[in-house]
């Protein structure tokens, strides 16, 4: 036996198996195969050891979802109201969801490889490792649901089993299946016998009991995500007893590293040029006065000051001022407000921030982008003076403040909070609220003022109503540039109201629901993306709803 030959392990039957239906399709229905499915090696990975496949699960499963929700990708970015788009952008009004969104591939790709890890680690009796790994199979898959609907859980990614044109999963049926999947997982983690290696647990250093709160955590999102269909009280009671995830230092986190812009943060130098690309990215008005009506100091940490701020009055109009700002320094210039400049005259009654460092794009900001607050001197579309940029921070490839994230403490609390503010769990609404706040903040490396809960916009309220729009404020604000989460929330709970910001028009851009399937499915999957858009109340639409928000 030859090398080459070696590596190859197809038992014999199922590889008659895959040449009768290659034989089959190939003289007329060759163009029909599924193309994600040949060109993809399935459960290519050869036996590895553990400790690599640790590193290598994590690591490409939480870049991923940082990647494709949070900073560096504006759709959901935008869509949430965390960002806009410095220029004419479809992001900033939901444009690209018009479109079929070939995202789906990216997160196969990435489960493919954790599929295939779990049966190595299985095969070598490695409960722990085969826990951990479940733990990101469900997440993965919960985000492909959450963002199509109906998708292909059982039969997908099998075509070594000559699953080429795999059905679709109902909803309804995948999610009580992922939180199984965790509860399989923190079993297996429990009873599991071997070390995890410290060094390559690149998230929590080998602590199998942090890796438990996590799986506990991820079936409390799950569990509340799927509440307005499926709620079991007695369960989700029993699920907030167990250890979950409660303080920053358990956060589902990895750093990001300088050097390599795979590895780098998104919006980091090397990703994201800072004379260029990294202007293209800029607060939102919603996020900016969310903060300033809170007196919020993660606005110093997020926003930068503006370079060009708008005076009502002369103010020594031409002497530039340094500020130091949460370890970084800005420059910035007081220009007066002087209708007789007739430039400064023509874009007056555009100007809403005054008097202010930090100023954000109006939501939906698309056609009057270059005029946004009054801009009316910048060389191109790069510069906006009048509207603030992200603060340097961002623009680091690493630093401590910033890592890609799956799940954080705050939520856990704010989770707990709207439970009990609904009566599915005991425990004080209240103090969840405040925790979760603070959490928040320590994330971000800040302390909560003593008196921060004495604004009345931060106060918890005695409204059920007015108790469920404040968490929701909060936790908007806690998953700031983690979008997908952030999306799935809000399509859940409606809070905080974003819809009829800035220049959004909910008749004009009604609030996308989901992801259309990639067009590869109508193409190679046709019978059965036809079943799963039947099922759809307005078709392969960005409008249509799928079973977790009927």
């Amino acid at each position: 036996m030859t090398a080459s030959q070696a590596k190859i392990h197809i038992p014999m039957k199922k590889f008659l198996m895959l040449i009768a239906v290659a034989f089959a399709f190939s003289s007329c229905q060759k163009s029909s195969f599924r193309e994600d499915e040949l060109l993809a090696k399935r459960n290519a990975l050869e036996s590895a050891a553990p400790n690599l496949l640790l590193s290598s699960v994590i690591q490409k499963s939480t870049f991923l979802y940082q990647n494709k929700g949070g900073m560096g990708a504006k759709n959901l970015a935008c869509t949430m109201q965390y960002m806009e788009g410095n220029r004419n952008s479809d992001d900033n009004n939901y444009l690209n969801f018009r479109l079929p969104n070939e995202s789906l591939y990216d997160y196969t790709s990435v489960i493919k490889f954790v599929n295939a890890a779990i049966i190595d680690v299985n095969k070598k009796g490695l409960k722990s490792h085969e826990g951990i790994f479940r733990i990101f199979q469900s997440l993965l898959w919960s985000t492909v649901s959450d963002l199509y609907g109906d998708i292909y859980y059982t039969e997908g990614l099998r075509g070594q089993d000559a699953i080429l044109f795999p059905k679709f999963d109902d909803q309804q049926n995948i999610y009580p299946a992922l939180i199984q999947n965790l509860k399989d997982a923190v079993k297996l983690i429990n009873e599991g016998t071997e070390v995890v290696d410290n060094s390559y647990d690149v998230m929590y250093a080998g602590n199998k009991a942090r890796w438990v709160k996590l799986a506990n955590s991820l079936q409390l999102r799950l569990m509340m995500r799927q509440s307005n269909k499926i709620l079991d009280k007695t369960e989700l009671q029993a699920l907030a007893a167990l250890p979950l995830i409660a303080d920053v230092v358990e956060n589902a986190a990895i750093p990001y590293i300088d050097g390599d812009g795979s590895f780098a943060s998104p919006m980091g130098r090397t990703n994201s040029d800072p004379a260029t690309s990294f202007q293209i990215f800029r607060p939102s008005k919603t996020l900016v006065d969310s903060l300033k009506a809170l007196n919020d100091e993660r606005l110093k940490v997020w926003v930068a000051p503006l370079e060009r701020p708008w005076a009502n009055k002369i103010d020594s109009n031409d002497i530039k001022r340094t500020i130091v700002q949460k370890g970084y320094t800005y420059e910035y210039k007081w220009d007066y407000i002087n209708l007789s400049n007739t430039k400064i005259a023509a874009v007056a009654p555009l100007i809403v921030d005054q008097m202010t460092l930090y100023a954000g794009y109006a939501a939906g900001a698309s056609v009057n982008v270059l005029v946004a607050n009054g801009s009316y001197d910048f060389p191109d579309t790069r510069y906006n003076y009048k509207i603030s940029k992200f603060s340097k921070l961002f623009n680091e490839n690493a630093n401590p403040l910033l890592k890609a994230t799956i799940m954080q403490a705050d939520e856990v609390q704010f989770l707990l909070a709207e439970a009990a503010v609904k009566g599915w769990i005991t425990g004080d609404a209240r103090a969840y609220y405040e925790n979760g706040v603070k959490l928040a903040m320590k994330r971000w490396g800040e302390t909560t003022p003593a008196n921060y809960f004495a604004n009345p916009v931060a106060a918890f309220p005695a409204v059920k109503n007015e108790q469920l729009a404040k968490i929701g404020l909060q936790k908007w604000l806690g998953l700031f540039l983690m979008g997908l989460e952030s999306y799935a929330d809000y399509r859940r709970t409606r809070t905080p109201n974003i819809e009829a910001n800035g220049d959004l028009n909910p008749l004009v851009n009604p609030f996308p629901l989901r992801y259309r399937y990639p067009q590869t499915e109508f193409k190679n999957n046709a019978e059965n993306y036809q079943i799963a858009i039947g099922k759809l109340d307005r078709g392969d639409t960005e409008f249509s709803k799928m079973w977790l928000i009927k």
